[in-house]
């Protein structure tokens, strides 16, 4: 059994790797010593632009592509995470970041990629994904499995576009 990956100045025996795992991490981006949950969130920015890219091709259908395809990684990173937790007999392990990709990619779809939103995107998922305050704290410590270890992180990223939304609005004559 591998141990949880909290701490990365402890030393961590290595969990055995699959394909499942590989996607997990994001490889290398999970195994960074240092804040692996946020270079994982960094990868969330392209994977957004790249979703809200294939759902332009859909002309009046590109808000129910991008929701789609966000539905369709949101299944996929649960199946992965699932598999990659049962392979390595733990839960909700530090390195697995593959629910912080889509976390970011939740807030970075719904806005301009501009300099304003994406830092502020990346800042206020990352701020709600720390802190998990209200829903996503429960989410975190009371689901089960797979669902917890990816759901905490798809309310911080819906959590986030909300405020983000706001801060928008609040500052759309200023920007």
């Amino acid at each position: 059994m591998s141990q949880k990956y909290k701490n990365p100045s402890t030393p961590v025996t290595l969990p055995p790797w699959n394909a499942f795992s590989l996607l997990a991490v994001a490889y290398p981006l999970g195994m960074l010593p240092k804040a692996p949950g946020t270079w994982g969130s960094l990868l969330g920015i392209p994977l957004a632009y790249g979703i809200v890219y294939l759902s332009m091709l859909g002309g009046v259908w590109s808000l129910l592509i991008t929701l789609g395809l966000l539905f369709l990684f949101t299944v996929f990173s649960l199946w992965v995470i699932a598999r990659t937790e049962a392979h390595w007999q733990t839960h909700d392990d530090g390195r697995i970041v593959i629910d912080e990709v889509l976390g970011q990619a939740i807030v970075s779809c719904f806005f301009p990629f501009d300099l304003f939103h994406i830092i502020s995107a990346f800042i206020l998922f990352r701020l709600f994904d720390i802190f998990k305050p209200g829903p996503i704290g429960w989410a975190d410590r009371k689901l089960p499995g797979a669902w917890g270890t990816l759901l905490d992180d798809v309310i911080a990223g819906i959590f986030a576009a909300i405020v983000l939304l706001g801060l928008s609005r609040l500052l759309q004559n200023h920007l």
